[in-house]
């Protein structure tokens, strides 16, 4: 009786553990539509081409913003 309650407890645990692990990999996982990456790549050029324009930083900060952008679309926006 004892060796039961031991393994409902061992799999009490597991699953725990388990559904530990999805949710924390379901956080991290987001969907964007087609549409969406389209988008986003849209402000993320226009940005790098006309940011600089508006004066609102100065151009290393541009430069480094853009670089991030780069790394951005190359890492999470692959079509």
């Amino acid at each position: 009786m004892i060796i039961i309650y031991i393994l409902i407890g061992i799999l009490v645990i597991v699953i725990l553990l388990l559904s530990l692990v999805l949710y924390q990999f379901s956080k991290k996982c987001i969907y964007l539509s087609n549409k969406e990456k389209e988008f986003i790549l849209f402000t993320f050029s226009i940005f790098s081409e006309y940011g600089d324009d508006l004066g609102i930083q100065s151009k290393e900060q541009h430069k480094k913003l853009c670089d991030e952008l780069e790394k951005i679309k190359n890492k999470h926006l692959k079509l």
